[in-house]
C-alpha cells in the first residue's frame, strides 16, 4: 500500500444470536465496532460477551466502542514507529478499556465480572497491520498477494474451561498483540463462535474455502446495507448453525481503491486494445 494514498475501505459486519441462546431466550451478547479515519486508517473491533456473566452484553458493546476511541488517539499525532512501540500501545489500551467497565461497574454496584467480555480490535494505516486480543476471537488478514494469514490465534487456557477476559485483575498478563508492517488488503475480525468453520484446527491455519467466497462477497457488495443483511442471513443458516450454536460475530473489511484501481487499469487496457 502506499503510504501517501488514502485508502478506501468497504465494511460488511453482523453479529447474530446463537441458537443456544434463542432456545433460552438470551439476546445476542456479540457486538461489533468500525470506523475508517480521514487518512484511511481502518479500526474495527469484536467482542463476546461471556454467557454467564450478568451484564456481558453491556461490556462487550463498551469494548468495542471504547477500543476504537482509543485506537483513533494512537493515530494522532504520531503512532508509533515500531513494534516495541505498538505493544506497548494496544497493551495500554486494553488496559485503559478494563479500567473503564472496573469504573463503570463500581458506579452500578456491581463487580466487573459481570461485565466480562473478550475484545479483539485491529488498526490498519498505510504501513503497519496491528491486532489486539484478549480472549478466544480470532482475526485473519490478507496481503497484497492474496494470501491469508493469521493476524490473532484465539486464546486457549490450560484448562479446558478457562477463558480470558478483559474483566480480569492482569490485564497486561492476558493482552496479546500482533504488529507487521505488512502492507494488507482485507482483514477478517470473528469471535468464537465461528472457531471451527473459520480455522483449520488444531494447526489454528486460515481456512481458505470460508474466507475467501466472503472477502469476494465483500468486494463485489453494491449495497453495503443490503449486504449487511445478507450477512447475518449465512450466519443463521442451517450450514452455519450445524457446526456451532454460539453467538456469532463476522466483521470483513476490504480495501476498495485497489479493486478500482485494477479494474480502470483493465479498462484502460481494452480501450487501447480496442483502438488498435
Amino acid at each position: 500500500m502506499n503510504a501517501n494514498a488514502t485508502a478506501r475501505w468497504r465494511i460488511i459486519a453482523a453479529s447474530v444470536p446463537g441458537t443456544s441462546h434463542l432456545e433460552k431466550a438470551m439476546p445476542c451478547q456479540d457486538a461489533h465496532a468500525f470506523r475508517v479515519l480521514p487518512g484511511g486508517e481502518l479500526l474495527a473491533a469484536v467482542a463476546d460477551g461471556a454467557g454467564s456473566a450478568e451484564h456481558s452484553r453491556m461490556g462487550a458493546q463498551m469494548a468495542v466502542e471504547g477500543a476504537l476511541v482509543r485506537l483513533a488517539a494512537l493515530c494522532q499525532p504520531a503512532p508509533p514507529e515500531d513494534e516495541a512501540g505498538w505493544q506497548a500501545a494496544i497493551t495500554g489500551l486494553f488496559d485503559e478499556i478494563h479500567l473503564k467497565l472496573a469504573d463503570f461497574a463500581s458506579a452500578a454496584g456491581a463487580q466487573p465480572s459481570a461485565f466480562a467480555t473478550t475484545l479483539t480490535c485491529a488498526l490498519v494505516t498505510g504501513n503497519w497491520v496491528v491486532v489486539g486480543q484478549i480472549g478466544d476471537g480470532t482475526g485473519i488478514a490478507e496481503d497484497a498477494g492474496g494470501a491469508l494469514f493469521l493476524a490473532a490465534r484465539p486464546q486457549r487456557g490450560e484448562y479446558a474451561n478457562e477463558a480470558y477476559f478483559l474483566t480480569l485483575p492482569d490485564t497486561a498478563r492476558c493482552t496479546v498483540v500482533f504488529a507487521a508492517p505488512r502492507p494488507v488488503r482485507a482483514l477478517a475480525l470473528t469471535t468464537d463462535g465461528l472457531l471451527r468453520l473459520a480455522l483449520k484446527l488444531p494447526a489454528y491455519k486460515p481456512h481458505p474455502p470460508f474466507f475467501q467466497p466472503l472477502l469476494a462477497f465483500a468486494r463485489e457488495a453494491a449495497d453495503e446495507t443490503r449486504a449487511q443483511a445478507e450477512l447475518a442471513d449465512f450466519l443463521v443458516s442451517e450450514r452455519v448453525c450445524a457446526r456451532t450454536d454460539d453467538d456469532k460475530t463476522l466483521l470483513l473489511a476490504v480495501r476498495t481503491d485497489q479493486t478500482e484501481g485494477r479494474a480502470h487499469r483493465r479498462n484502460a487496457r481494452r480501450r487501447k486494445d480496442d483502438r488498435a
